[in-house]
């Protein structure tokens, strides 16, 4: 031993014997380990209700035509008006439409005229004929005189019904019960040509539907749902007075997006009073039914690795290993899920960001111990 080192050596002797003398002792050693919380895998039965971000829609969205150029005379409802089927929204000047079903009555009654003449033609002449008192030729003439005659009916009655059509698109009225938009035109204004049809839009308010659309992955689960019955769903908008109601699927798309792979479902909704309007977000909570038993913990113990989700699993030697789990629900705080794992397998709660697979870990809380000794491996 070099000279250096026995120094050292004594300096240490003598540190400890004053220690010793004056009645302390050396510091513990920390304990090995990486401080956390457990708890237990628990299981519980499970109803399964998932949360989607929605887009409220109208059943029926149209635009309020005008289908004949003319003035504008009258609007019968005001703009955002709530209607009735059958309403009259907008009234477009008649008297040149009027004039024109005059003029096809005119028309039709002097055709019908010229074909009944026609007709007594013919019937006259058709014993002389076969008397040979005129010639076939001759009779010939009169049944193409009373034909074409009868083809000049059918034409002026087809401009009647054209005319009378056009008449009648000058009342603008509400094909359904719905709710107005702003007009785009007022009374006064020349309407009906190629830029000026659309007069104001129309949207059905009561019943709503509510789109969203959930994974491609999560169709099997919803159809399983649909096939058992209907399917409940609860609608909720955000803000500082939160609309809310009550609903059930009614529609699933026939096709998956193929750039999000998600498959479009719609649920209808009543709205009497007019609370959510078309293109309003919304929060759709859907009810798939009871899922049974499955195992559950905390949350905040899971944590994420690529695309998998993991949790730490404590050992019998309090080392800790990852297990991937399969999320079935996430509320309040709290996972069911699907896996290897049993029901009282100890589970890393906190502390999980400081562990690797193999970690020793000191457990701080007051968890039991697994129930049985298979729990923990």
């Amino acid at each position: 031993m070099t000279t250096h080192a026995r120094t050292t050596s004594l300096l240490a002797s003598i540190l400890l014997g004053a220690l010793a003398a004056c009645g302390q002792q050396p510091a513990p050693s920390r304990p090995e380990g990486v401080p956390v919380t457990t708890t237990l895998v628990a299981k519980r039965n499970i109803t399964m209700r998932k949360s989607y971000p929605g887009i409220v829609a109208s059943p029926r969205n149209i635009n309020l035509v005008a289908r004949v150029p003319g003035f504008l005379l009258k609007q019968g409802l005001a703009d955002g008006s709530v209607t009735k089927a059958g309403d009259v929204v907008y009234r477009i000047d008649p008297r040149q439409y009027e004039a024109a079903v005059l003029a096809a009555q005119g028309k039709l009654a002097e055709a019908t005229a010229q074909r009944n003449y026609a007709k007594t033609e013919r019937d006259r002449n058709e014993p002389l004929v076969k008397q040979n008192a005129i010639s076939q030729q001759m009779f010939d003439d009169l049944v193409t005189k009373y034909e074409s005659a009868q083809g000049q009916v059918e034409v002026a009655q087809a401009q009647l019904i054209n005319a009378k059509l056009d008449l009648s698109y000058c009342t603008v009225s509400s094909p359904f019960d719905g709710l107005l938009g702003p007009s785009a035109f007022f009374e006064g204004a020349v309407v009906g040509e190629a830029n000026t049809r659309n007069l104001n839009s129309l949207v059905q308010i009561n019943p709503m539907w509510v789109q969203f659309s959930p994974s491609s992955k999560e169709w099997p689960r919803f159809q399983e749902s649909m096939a058992k019955g209907s399917v409940s769903v609860e609608i909720a908008t955000d803000g500082d007075m939160p609309a809310k109601a009550s609903g059930r699927l009614v529609f699933a798309d026939n096709q998956v997006a193929t750039g999000t792979s998600t498959l479009m479902l719609r649920a209808e909704f009543a709205n009497p009073t007019g609370a959510f309007r078309p293109g309003a977000y919304a929060n759709v909570t859907v009810d798939l039914g009871d899922l049974g038993e499955a195992l559950v913990v905390p949350e905040r113990a899971a944590f994420a690795r690529l695309s998998d989700i993991f949790v730490w699993r404590v050992k019998a030697d309090d080392t800790v290993e990852s297990v991937s789990i399969r999320i079935l629900k996430a509320e309040g705080g709290e996972l069911a899920f699907t896996s290897q794992l049993q029901v009282g397998d100890r589970i890393v709660v906190d502390g999980i960001q400081r562990l690797k697979t193999g970690s020793k870990i000191v457990d701080t809380s007051a968890a039991p111990r697994p129930a049985t000794p298979g729990a923990a491996k």
